[in-house]
């Protein structure tokens, strides 16, 4: 049974198949700022919603159909290129935006006699991206010879 999806990682169950976020606690808060006064106590002015930050664990288990490896070198390039992508949870989007993965923390993990990795469970940390950010950074990427820059226009051969 399909439940959900981050990114190219695919949350189902069946039979032969597990994987699915538990522990999942969900975080959010305002932005509030306060204002400094002369001999009066500071004024708070509300400067909007805060972004969503989300937890959850996997636990990724060759006895469930997972390789472990492979989806945890999945992970950790997810983390390290900066990779943004939707969290659909439930069938439904989890917010309108897209995340981030923020950091992985690996823990009890068991390996075989020949050394393969058998078990290991992955907490997980996302935080929620405001789409706007995506205009911005390619707008800069574009700027300072991102793709769409040719080597012609930043003088190379």
């Amino acid at each position: 049974m399909y439940i959900g999806y981050m990114g190219d990682i695919v949350f189902t169950v069946s039979p032969y198949y597990m994987l699915t976020p538990t522990k999942f606690e969900r975080e959010s808060s305002g932005r509030w700022a306060e204002h400094n006064l002369l001999l009066r106590k500071p004024v708070s002015q509300f400067g909007g919603p805060g972004l969503e930050k989300l937890s959850f664990s996997i636990i990724l288990d060759d006895d469930h159909g997972i390789k472990p490896e492979e989806q945890l070198k999945k992970l950790r390039k997810m983390r390290d290129i900066g990779a943004v992508f939707p969290l659909v949870i439930g069938g439904k989007p989890v917010t309108q935006n897209s995340w981030r993965l923020d950091s992985l923390k690996e823990g009890d993990c068991y390996w075989t006699v020949d050394g393969k990795l058998q078990q290991c469970v992955v907490q997980i940390t996302l935080t929620e991206y405001e789409e706007g950010n995506l205009t911005e950074e390619n707008a800069i990427t574009t700027s300072y010879g991102g793709s769409s820059t040719t080597s012609t226009e930043t003088g190379g051969s």
